[in-house]
Parts: structure tokens; C-alpha cells; sequence
């Protein structure tokens, strides 16, 4: 990301391009002020997150036995 702080002579405030975003201040210090706390977050140690591991979001299936008792089959009957 590039980073810049420029003048605008017309309108006699200070601009911070950050890439294509521009942001407008008053004044040197408080474009100063912005730039250097962006920056510093920027530079900030960042942790990755953790994703869960797949075992922990499967949900097991029911096992056979248990969803037809008794050895029974399901059966479905074709309705027109």
C-alpha cells in the first residue's frame, strides 16, 4: 500500500492517498497523526486465525443398526 501525504493549495487541506482512497485533514499534524497510527497498525503482529479442525464440524451419521430397530428395512412407496 502506498502511502502519501500531499497539499491542496486551493482548499488549503492536507490530503493522505492510500492507494486510490483519499482522506482529507485540516491540518499537517492531524494527516501526520493518521499516517503514523496506520502505519504502526500495519506493522502490528498479526495472528492467523485458527480454523477448526475437520473432526471437530463433521457430525457423524447414525449407524444403520440404530435408525431401523430390530434389523427392520425403511421402505418409501412411490406416490404419483
Amino acid at each position: 500500500m502506498i502511502i502519501d501525504i500531499t497539499e491542496k493549495p486551493a482548499s488549503h487541506c492536507w490530503v493522505v492517498c492510500m492507494d486510490a482512497l483519499e482522506v482529507n485533514f485540516n491540518s499537517l499534524d492531524g494527516a501526520r497523526a493518521f499516517v503514523d497510527q496506520l502505519k504502526a497498525r500495519i506493522e502490528a503482529p498479526h495472528a492467523w486465525p485458527i480454523s477448526p479442525s475437520p473432526a471437530a464440524t463433521t457430525s457423524l451419521m447414525p449407524d444403520r443398526r440404530a435408525a431401523c430397530p430390530k434389523g427392520e428395512q425403511a421402505r418409501a412407496d412411490l406416490v404419483e
